[in-house]
């Protein structure tokens, strides 16, 4: 039998133990034991598809192909809010502007609901290509720590970085990360192996759980 992870689910290893995102509702979970066992066999290709194994893993994979390999992303080695470019009055605002924005969306939407919004938009012409655009993002976002709370504000300072980057023709990804003993989530904004928004020492203690490109 085929089996595949359940849509609405990513996942990934953690100190050997299988994490889970489930996504449509907003949750991280773990597995017992013996169950993680089971589910760390299967998505090695150790274990072949079988009723007995989709029947206690009914809750994490279903019949059917699709995926089954953990979220990878390539580690991050540079942090662009080091850069020495300024940042502009003009980004410091749209960088303020977008961060409340998102903060108010979380109180009233899903976090699936977000991420489905994050298609490309029509980009921006003024804003300068490749590096040069996402450190001038970088450096607003930076400017606003000053303006706005960034404690504990993770989730939306990378939801509005990556809705910046889409707007202006810049290709980043929006990363949710996780660590367990104790477990803690975190959310950043990468391009390569460079952190847009979401300091690059925090992003080093966290393994990557969901990527949106």
């Amino acid at each position: 039998m085929e089996l595949h992870l359940r849509p609405g689910l990513s996942w990934c290893l953690c100190n050997r133990r299988a994490v889970f995102l489930d996504l449509p509702h907003d949750r991280y979970f773990c597995l017992p034991e013996e169950r993680d066992t089971l589910f760390q066999e299967w998505a090695r290709g150790d274990r072949h598809g079988s009723p007995e194994l989709a029947a206690q893993l009914a809750d994490i994979i279903q019949p059917g192909s699709g995926l089954r390999a953990q979220t990878i992303l390539q580690p991050a080695t540079r942090d662009l809010t080091e850069s020495e470019i300024r940042a502009q009055f003009r980004d410091t605002c749209g960088a303020a502007l977008a961060q409340l924005r998102a903060r108010r969306a979380l109180k009233r939407k899903p976090i699936a609901a977000l991420l489905t919004r994050l298609a490309p938009q029509p980009c921006i012409t003024e804003t300068p290509p490749g590096r040069a655009g996402l450190e001038r993002i970088a450096a607003a976002f930076r400017a606003t720590s000053g303006w706005i709370e960034a404690a504990d504000q993770c989730l939306p300072r990378a939801l509005a970085a990556r809705r910046m980057c889409n707007r202006r023709g810049l290709g980043a990804a929006l990363v949710l990360g996780v660590r367990v003993a104790p477990f803690a989530a975190h959310a950043w904004v990468q391009a390569g192996g460079a952190v847009v928004v979401g300091d690059l020492e925090q992003v080093r203690l966290y393994t990557p759980i969901l990527v949106v490109p």
